[in-house]
């Protein structure tokens, strides 16, 4: 019998930057369950239209998707993870919501969505900006795929505000995040066109919501 090889700690670590395979299916499971409070909290600082086109980025578990369809019961989610196997799972997760065309999934990154223009009222990202390679690129592709009067609604426990960039730096190092002060991200989305830029933090939490419009 061949012993039992464990993976590297770093691919370890790099799986909840990409998922994959068995172990990436149980950091989903994690995730869902880790995301979801701040997820209840954060969807009600938003108003989804009953008929949206809601679009969830880095769909990963796919339970906000689930959530999001229930908020717009006559509109249509999509949701995008560059993760083929977070596709697939998410896929697994809503296989009823997509049997009934209210759920699209597919594999894309936040940069090329390969949606067209003025296509979605709301896009949501939660947990996830810090992965990005390149948010002013990402924070662009979103401005064009939005409505006029669409909004992007970041949500994040992850933030850099001289506390939580310190009492988590060795996790912050193996993660490979880049954590950015809210205030820069603000910056960021208001370079990229976009408009009212709200930021909102939980009173004795680590909650950010970051609510941002698009008004041409």
């Amino acid at each position: 019998m061949q012993p039992e090889t464990k993976e590297p700690q770093a691919a370890q670590w790099n799986q909840y930057r990409r998922p994959t395979g068995l172990q990436g299916r149980e950091i989903a499971k994690k995730m869902n369950r880790a995301h979801w409070d701040l997820t209840t909290w954060g969807l009600k600082q938003v108003k989804i239209k009953p008929d949206a086109t809601v679009l969830d980025v880095g769909c990963g578990g796919g339970k906000t998707i689930s959530r999001l369809a229930r908020r717009s019961p006559r509109g249509k989610v999509y949701g995008i993870d560059y993760s083929a196997d977070m596709v697939d799972y998410s896929k697994q997760i809503n296989h009823k919501l997509i049997s009934q065309n209210r759920v699209e999934i597919t594999e894309a990154t936040v940069e090329k969505t390969g949606f067209k223009d003025e296509f979605f009222d709301l896009v949501t990202a939660i947990e996830t900006y810090y992965f990005w390679p390149n948010l002013p690129a990402a924070f662009r592709e979103i401005h064009r795929i939005l409505k006029t009067d669409g909004f992007l609604l970041i949500l994040s426990e992850m933030v850099k505000d001289g506390v939580f960039e310190v009492e988590n730096a060795e996790t912050i190092a193996k993660t490979h995040v880049k954590l950015l002060p809210l205030e820069n991200i603000e910056g960021i989305l208001r370079s990229e066109g976009f408009a009212n830029v709200q930021i909102v933090r939980k009173r004795k939490s680590i909650w950010n919501v970051i609510l941002a419009c698009k008004i041409n």
